[in-house]
């Protein structure tokens, strides 16, 4: 009760900071009312914003770090990479070790695909989300080994999903039988992912989203492509749509 009265008290505070004129003049700033807070709720104030603004700076550090990545020396990449790295070993808080991880999937270095292949197997499932998009950005043998076994292992769906689309990106790996269990499992979207991915492979466009095709071709079989839909089922999904 006691720090939402607090917090009901800031925004009565900021309503009357954009209240009043900027350029008033006055020595003590635009919320002179400011001095006179109990210290207690300055104490608290203070803390809460040094954790907001710990979080955005470190936040903002890290995206502009990934736009310099690219005109960096190779040893200047290696370096940050394996700082990074030892941060995302350290993080407690599994929102920033997915921006670290962000962050590493820029670089193209072996200290960062370490690491990145170390978070696919993080407690927390957003972390090894940013990790499988990494992944895809340096297709490697070991991104390969990690993406495959989360496709067919990883306890999250959206995981799964989000391993499941980076693939497509490891043309020169034996990619296409790694994809099977996806095809196997019942849900759509996972069914989905693999299939776009097996187009994109394989240049098979014309078996589109017939999971029995894709299957049937990844027993080794070269099947024809799936017959369009009917005229009759034209009409049912132009009545459904309606």
């Amino acid at each position: 009760m006691a720090r939402n009265a607090f917090r009901l008290h800031r925004l009565l505070l900021l309503g009357v900071a954009l209240a009043a004129p900027w350029a008033a003049g006055c020595s003590d700033g635009p919320i002179p009312e400011i001095r006179s807070l109990n210290p207690f709720v300055r104490k608290q104030w203070d803390e809460d914003e040094q954790q907001i603004a710990t979080y955005h700076r470190r936040a903002a550090d890290l995206a502009a770090l990934r736009t310099q990545v690219p005109s960096m020396p190779a040893d200047e990449q290696a370096s940050a990479a394996a700082e990074l790295a030892q941060r995302l070993k350290d993080e407690q808080s599994p929102v920033m070790r997915a921006e670290l991880v962000r962050a590493l999937g820029e670089f193209g270095v072996p200290a960062a695909q370490t690491a990145i292949v170390a978070a696919m197997s993080d407690e927390s499932s957003h972390v090894r989300i940013a990790a499988s998009k990494a992944l895809g950005r340096h297709p490697s043998q070991e991104g390969f080994l990690a993406l495959s076994s989360a496709v067919a292992d990883d306890g999250n769906q959206d995981v799964r999903i989000a391993a499941a689309r980076e693939l497509r990106g490891f043309k020169d790996f034996e990619t296409p039988p790694a994809l099977r269990p996806a095809l196997d499992d019942n849900d759509p979207a996972l069914q989905l992912a693999a299939m776009q991915s097996l187009q994109t492979l394989t240049g098979r466009t014309q078996y589109g989203n017939s999971v029995a095709t894709w299957r049937e071709y990844l027993d080794g079989n070269d099947p024809a492509p799936p017959p369009g839909p009917s005229l009759a089922d034209r009409w049912q999904q132009l009545w459904n749509w309606y």
